[in-house]
């Protein structure tokens, strides 16, 4: 049993919601990915076409490894359903299978796990194609017609692919970001002196390595990696 509070409650572990894990947490945003492990991607056969996997990779192998650079990256996972939300105060209060989390704000990236929103007021619409289908529409920025609910990926009728969904997330993710922490610049580390050489500050949200740190972190890459599908 849990109750806990974070900055941002994503509900959806698959590509989308991982992805806008990864960047609201390396943000510094206290973040938790809530998945009922009923992940779209589970449905295809084979992944052929995401970027950086020239051979494909299989669906299960994938979920694993988004799952893994989220909970990296620091965000705390929940394997539980959403089986209602509130608002609570100035954010949300969701109750799941076990417990209960309170969040500031919430974004939604799961398509088979959403008939809370309705409860919150989340307008849906039909989605495009599919009339038993219901979409939740967003603004340029990810936002629902409901203060502080955000939604990413196939939930907000976003193309079916995969790498397109986690694209979708890490945009409204960045979105979400920039609302929080106006003045985070970007998401990346640069070579050491980049922007001495450049006359400027190092921007917040930029992490500048020497040459030996970026070789031990490119050797703990490649042993994580070998390791990883060693083991499958």
């Amino acid at each position: 049993t849990m109750t806990e509070n974070y900055d941002i409650a994503i509900v959806g572990g698959g590509p989308a919601g991982c992805a806008a894990g990864v960047f609201c947490s390396r943000a510094g945003l206290d973040t938790v990915v809530v998945s009922n492990g009923r992940s779209t991607l589970q449905k295809c056969a084979f992944v052929e076409n995401y970027l950086g996997f020239p051979a494909g990779i299989e669906p299960v192998s994938l979920l694993d490894l988004l799952k893994r650079h989220a909970r990296e990256a620091g965000c705390t996972m929940v394997e539980e359903s959403v089986t209602s939300a509130a608002v609570d105060n100035d954010g949300f209060n969701l109750s799941l299978d076990r417990g209960s989390i309170t969040t500031d704000r919430l974004l939604a990236a799961s398509w088979s796990d959403s008939d809370y929103l309705e409860a919150l007021g989340v307008e849906t619409e039909t989605e495009s194609g599919c009339e038993s289908v219901s979409v939740v529409p967003t603004s340029d920025c990810g936002e629902t017609n409901v203060d502080g609910v955000y939604a990413a990926g196939r939930v907000t009728d976003t193309h079916h692919q995969a790498i397109v969904n986690a694209g979708d997330g890490a945009r409204v993710a960045l979105e979400i970001v920039k609302q929080v922490h106006p003045d985070f610049y970007n998401d990346w580390v640069a070579p050491e002196g980049y922007y001495e050489q450049h006359d400027r500050e190092v921007p917040v949200g930029v992490e500048e390595i020497d040459h030996s740190e970026r070789q031990q972190r490119a050797e703990y890459a490649n042993k994580y990696m070998r390791t990883f599908f060693q083991s499958r």
